[in-house]
């Protein structure tokens, strides 16, 4: 069954959705956190990289696009500067092609959501953290929900977040399993290796 074209956005893009826009600086930073997110399509026919197809997606998200249809829309949009900076392709001298709605679709519903989710969480925490100095210590929420609707292998879906009580953003999102408050993730929260930003 072909996906929904307004299709909302994934969880970890949903992370932006509260964040301020873009300030100078931003989109080069924004780079180099989605470039660690790996490429799950095969080498042959790639038209857009990746990191341009997710820094497209970010921004988007950033300008208040809320489904996948509304950043095809966005990007359509977008200046020719605007897709240099986001690292769209170059099709001519001065002309940045974007990604098509199905591309931009299909890439992200093939993507690692952890690995999304960490990268724009660690852009999150590292952004707010350079615009203001913490003054005392940082406070970290956790805390989990059960997805109405949603379904994974037959099962409701269960995710457990963590958020920054100064900024509001949510720094990881995780699938769990069983009940968040049951859940044995929330025992040990995770590994260090998870948290870059600490």
């Amino acid at each position: 069954m072909p996906a929904d074209p307004a299709s909302p956005i994934p969880p970890a893009l949903a992370q932006l959705t509260h964040a301020d826009p873009f300030q100078d600086g931003d989109p080069p930073q924004l780079l180099a956190y989605l470039a660690t997110v790996p490429d799950p399509r095969a080498a042959r026919g790639r038209r857009h990289l990746l990191i341009a197809i997710l820094a497209i997606a970010a921004a988007a998200v950033l300008a208040g696009a809320r489904s996948v249809t509304a950043i095809a829309e966005w990007a359509a949009d977008a200046p020719q500067p605007v897709r240099a900076a986001l690292g769209a392709r170059r099709d001519a001298p001065g002309h940045f092609a974007v990604p098509a709605e199905a591309t931009i679709r299909r890439t992200l519903a093939r993507l690692d959501p952890e690995a999304l989710a960490g990268a724009i969480g660690a852009w999150l925490s590292d952004r707010n953290r350079a615009a203001q100095p913490p003054r005392r210590p940082r406070a970290v929420a956790v805390d989990g929900k059960t997805l109405r609707g949603a379904r994974h292998d037959s099962r409701q879906v269960h995710l457990l977040a963590c958020m920054d009580h100064a900024s509001r953003a949510v720094l990881a999102q995780r699938q769990v399993d069983g009940a968040p408050a049951r859940s044995p993730a929330c025992s040990h929260c995770w590994p260090t290796s998870t948290w870059p930003m600490w």
